[in-house]
């Protein structure tokens, strides 16, 4: 009985030893990404902008992230908010816009930020609407960086409305607008009142790396516990085969 259930110690012991190695790489995988992507970013931002209008969108989609120029006339009706996006420990939402530029292509444009109300959490922020023709420039990606969500998504219309995330096919279907496979992130600026001081993408690398470490100094505080646990266990069935 004793044998048995030393093997099932040992057992779950290794099976711990390795989830938290797993759970170390994991988080070193996840820096390792993030850093990757401020590469690519890097070098977008160190390339001249690509005009995107309806004949280079699924292009340009295809090389994410780029450095982009758009123009034409944003669609105010049809914004949409993104709720609890945090800058320097102040709540706020983000504004995403679509605008459609003169050949027709219809392009979401991530704005930027602006702090909630403290007072009335009802009341949507003040931003100015740019009128007439307009020119953006900022980095496309593939999507807006999302927030995790709990439940099912409320993306429906009608809009503008105020959304956790930004999903594109939602968009799609609650504006009745074709929108080009992708977001514009917009760096330049339109006098409107919004914040566009976004988050690196290496932002929280560290934290990732803080983790892994934790993960990987359980994995091995568990290795040596094991074997020191082993070895008694093992030096107990030797004694009691020769009690001599």
């Amino acid at each position: 009985m004793t044998r048995t259930r030393t093997v099932i110690a040992l057992v779950a012991a290794a099976a711990g030893i390795a989830a938290t190695v797993a759970l170390g790489n994991w988080q070193t995988r996840r820096a390792e990404q993030k850093l990757a992507l401020e590469a690519q970013w890097d070098a977008a931002l160190a390339m001249a902008p690509t005009v995107l209008d309806a004949g280079s969108a699924a292009q340009i989609a295809r090389r994410l992230p780029a450095r982009v120029r758009a123009e034409g006339e944003f669609m105010h009706a049809k914004s949409v908010w993104l709720d609890n996006r945090q800058l320097d420990g102040r709540a706020g939402l983000w504004l995403a816009t679509p605008l459609r530029t003169a050949d027709g292509a219809v392009v979401l444009v991530l704005r930027g930020w602006a702090a909630r109300d403290p007072a009335d959490r009802a009341r949507l922020p003040d931003a100015a609407q740019p009128a007439g023709r307009v020119a953006v420039e900022g980095i496309a990606l593939a999507q807006a960086p999302r927030l995790y969500e709990l439940g099912s998504p409320q993306m429906s219309g009608p809009l503008p409305a105020v959304w956790q995330n930004l999903d594109l096919p939602a968009y799609e279907r609650a504006s009745s607008l074709t929108v080009a496979p992708l977001i514009v992130m917009q760096t330049s600026d339109l006098a409107d009142g919004l914040v566009r001081r976004w988050a690196r993408p290496a932002s929280g690398v560290e934290k990732h790396r803080g983790y892994a470490f934790q993960w990987y100094v359980l994995a091995a505080t568990l290795t040596v516990l094991t074997a020191v646990l082993g070895l008694r266990a093992l030096r107990r069935a030797k004694e009691n085969r020769d009690p001599t």
